[in-house]
């Protein structure tokens, strides 16, 4: 249930004014109660935070909740701290990795900074600035995404995707305007339409595509436009519009996955994945210092090779290389390999990553 349902509840329940539902809705026991009806559950999966709310909540001297409509909801939670889903996700972004790549953001201070009737978008800042964020849609942690102080763009935005996609699936998008000079922000679909964003805390945002829009963002996306005070164009965001899509596997010349027990990601136990294009012969493994072996191919293309335990280490720093060749030697498909921790440290700009 979201927080228009909860509200029409209470309504039907014990009726009340919006005035004196607003007026109690910003005192310091109502804060206590939402809170508490918050913090109240643990999530079981990860990424998960189910949301149960009573079914119906009893009256204290005739009122016990937040009303006012979706606006005041969508503004009462503002500020309110994150639910200990979301704290797991933010504490585990830094989960394998090194210290010298470690985030460390300040998940127990993470709170709600953007929301709509049905989302919430929660915050924590880095130490070296920047910021991590997840949104929550229908009770749902979507995982957490971090932007350091030096990847932060003008409009930064994430959209959570579940599979299957239809062009009726829901579209949320969450994000940041970064840009200083912004005063607002809209959306802005294929068909030429455009929306207001509210802006929440901090120039966060979330926003819930209207269903009419839902067909034209699946196959077209969207753009985002931050503006000034004056009403002129200062930034840009751009959703494209094979956003669900996402690179298959066999539609890459050279597949690879790499095979890691996640306690340290800057371990590479095993490689695995597929050469799909005609006519390769023979695949070539090559470590950082130029030690090769031949890795055996098997007649689909496919492939999976173990990383000697002295060796596992060795691409963190430095990526190795997968080279697909056919029968006359020539190049056909070539791929870099590397640690997880190397492409994080590298996407991160920390100094000491060799570029692939």
């Amino acid at each position: 249930m979201n927080m228009t349902e909860l509200v029409q509840q209470v309504r039907e329940a014990d009726p009340v004014p919006d005035a004196v539902a607003s007026e109690w809705s910003r005192s310091s026991e109502a804060e206590r109660i939402l809170l508490a009806t918050l913090s109240s559950e643990r999530a079981v999966p990860r990424r998960r935070w189910p949301v149960r709310w009573p079914a119906r909540i009893a009256l204290v001297a005739g009122l016990l909740v937040v009303g006012g409509g979706v606006a005041a909801a969508a503004a009462a939670i503002l500020g309110q701290p994150a639910p200990p889903a979301v704290k797991h996700d933010l504490q585990s972004v830094d989960a394998g990795l090194p210290a010298d790549l470690a985030l460390n953001p300040d998940a127990q201070r993470a709170r709600a900074v953007a929301s709509t009737a049905s989302s919430t978008l929660y915050a924590a800042t880095l130490k070296n600035g920047g910021y991590c964020k997840e949104l929550v849609t229908g009770g749902t942690a979507r995982g957490a995404v971090c932007t350091t102080a030096t990847q932060a763009v003008p409009v930064d935005l994430t959209v959570p995707v579940t599979d299957p996609v239809t062009d009726s699936s829901p579209v949320t998008v969450g994000g940041k305007v970064n840009a200083a000079s912004a005063a607002s922000l809209s959306i802005r679909f294929p068909d030429g339409v455009e929306s207001p964003v509210p802006l929440g805390e901090d120039g966060f945002f979330v926003y819930d595509v209207p269903a009419a829009e839902l067909p034209s963002v699946h196959h077209g996306g969207f753009l985002l436009v931050a503006r000034d005070a004056a009403g002129a164009d200062v930034a840009e965001g751009r959703l494209p519009a094979d956003f669900a899509a996402g690179p298959r596997d066999r539609d890459q010349p050279l597949f690879v996955s790499t095979i890691s027990d996640g306690s340290d990601l800057t371990q590479v136990l095993g490689v695995e994945g597929s050469v799909n294009v005609a006519g390769a012969g023979s695949l070539t493994f090559t470590y950082p210092d130029g030690t090769s072996i031949e890795i055996p191919l098997k007649p689909d293309g496919s492939f999976r090779f173990d990383i000697p335990q002295a060796r596992q280490g060795d691409l963190y720093r430095s990526p190795g290389a997968l080279v697909a060749r056919d029968t006359d030697g020539n190049v056909v498909a070539q791929a870099p390999v590397a640690a997880v921790a190397y492409w994080r440290g590298l996407g991160r700009g920390v100094p000491g990553f060799a570029q692939p």
